[in-house]
């Protein structure tokens, strides 16, 4: 797949998982949103990680990716954010985020979507 193509999937399938997570948001199907919106993070992170020629293929890749990139940038809350969003990939298995609470979990995650995607406009531009 050319460069172009996996960027595009990359954002085709970031932008299906947050669709998909706010149809489960609709069905009270939070664990289930937890878990797409999780989906939607990494592939965000995986286009920027491609604008920097890595290529993400395990969990512990996108930790040791964005440490990495948090101190290159000096950003430390770049790398102390995803580690606090990973907490929507153990909800789906554990169910450890309360209803009430999930909604600050949903603004985070659409926020640092949109942050990486900055970052990663920025190094293609």
């Amino acid at each position: 797949m050319s460069d172009t193509g996996y960027m595009a999937t990359l954002y085709q399938m970031r932008d299906q998982y947050r669709a998909n997570a706010e149809h489960a948001i609709e069905a009270g199907e939070l664990r289930k949103a937890s878990e797409l919106l999780w989906g939607a993070v990494t592939q965000q992170l995986k286009a920027l990680a491609a604008t920097r020629d890595v290529i993400i293929t395990s969990h512990r890749d996108f930790f040791n990716f964005l440490r990495q990139l948090a101190s290159e940038i000096r950003d430390d809350t770049l790398y102390k954010d995803f580690v606090d969003l990973n907490a929507l990939h153990k909800n789906f298995y554990d169910e450890t985020i309360p209803p009430d609470v999930f909604p600050d979990y949903y603004g985070k995650s659409i926020e640092y979507i949109a942050r990486l995607d900055m970052l990663a406009r920025n190094a293609l531009a």
